[in-house]
């Protein structure tokens, strides 16, 4: 092996140096093109925070809403009407649910169970099982889906919501 590399050096030839995989391009350009991995998966994370502006999925209801149907084939027969109050002093939002001439707090247990077995009084009574909920833009969604829920219990079959802009 010795005599081979000295034979060589002394016609004056010498085997090119290795230059590992990157056999093409400018000598300036190789750094790069090893570091353009990199740069992709970091322009790539950054789109994604940019657009979600998360990168975790956060738990909740998920649902998917049918077309709206607006008929005279059915009409309402019960109706509830859902209004924010905001009291000064207090921290948080109160709803109120005005069905059947009374108003039921539904921030509060005892009306909310009130209102629960007025509901199915008056569900078991109606043929069309056809609920009107009146809400007002202000309502929290929560207080709307619990409304929803008690309203399913209670045995109705459709839920109508109707929504007053601010």
């Amino acid at each position: 092996m010795k005599t081979a590399s000295r034979t060589a050096s002394s016609w004056g030839w010498l085997p090119p140096p290795s230059e590992g995989v990157w056999r093409h391009g400018c000598r300036w350009a190789k750094p790069f093109t090893a570091a353009a991995p990199w740069i992709t998966l970091t322009l790539l994370l950054a789109m994604f925070g940019v657009v979600e502006g998360r990168l975790t999925a956060v738990p909740g209801l998920v649902f998917d809403l049918p077309a709206p149907v607006s008929g005279d084939s059915e009409i309402p027969g019960l109706a509830v009407v859902l209004v924010p109050v905001v009291r000064e002093g207090a921290l948080s939002r109160e709803t109120y649910a005005f069905f059947d001439d009374a108003r039921y707090s539904l921030s509060d247990d005892l009306a909310v169970e009130t209102f629960r077995e007025r509901l199915f009084a008056r569900a078991a009574g109606d043929a069309a099982g056809t609920l009107l909920l009146l809400t007002d833009a202000r309502v929290p969604t929560g207080h709307v889906m619990r409304l929803a829920g008690i309203a399913r219990e209670a045995g109705v079959r459709h839920v109508q919501i109707a929504e007053r802009r601010e």
